[in-house]
Parts: structure tokens; sequence; C-alpha cells
């Protein structure tokens, strides 16, 4: 389950750019990665976007960055 991955304590609701940045992001790992958006593997790229980017991480590139490291299972 998605909460069991994110801790969403983020202090203020979450703007349509900062979700628009975040699908952008997810959409680019899928790609790369083969991942169906549909799947185990792009809940869990979801929820480590949003705890990034909860956590601080607000630059797109930085985010890409962040996920590029991680390995999917």
């Amino acid at each position: 389950m998605i909460s069991d991955h994110a801790k969403f304590d983020y202090p203020e609701p979450l703007q349509p750019e900062d979700l628009q940045m975040i699908q952008c992001v997810f959409d680019v790992k899928c790609i790369a990665g083969g991942i169906r958006k549909k799947s185990p593997q792009a809940e869990g790229l979801a929820a480590t976007l949003l705890e990034l980017f909860q956590s601080g991480i607000r630059d797109e590139h930085k985010l890409e960055a962040a996920v590029a490291q991680i390995e999917l299972i």
C-alpha cells in the first residue's frame, strides 16, 4: 500500500504545478525503466517521488537524479 512507503507530512497542499512536475519525472522514469504505470514498481516509484518532494527535493532535475539511483524491484 502506498502509505507504507511514504509519510505525508508536507506542510502545504501540493499545487497543480508540483503534481505536474512529479508526474513528468514519474513518466520519464517509467518509460526509461520499462515500468508499467499500474504495477507495484510504479506505485513504489510514485510513493518515493512524493516522499523525496516532501523531504525538500523540489527541483525536477534533482528528483530525476535521485530516482535514477534507485533500483525498483
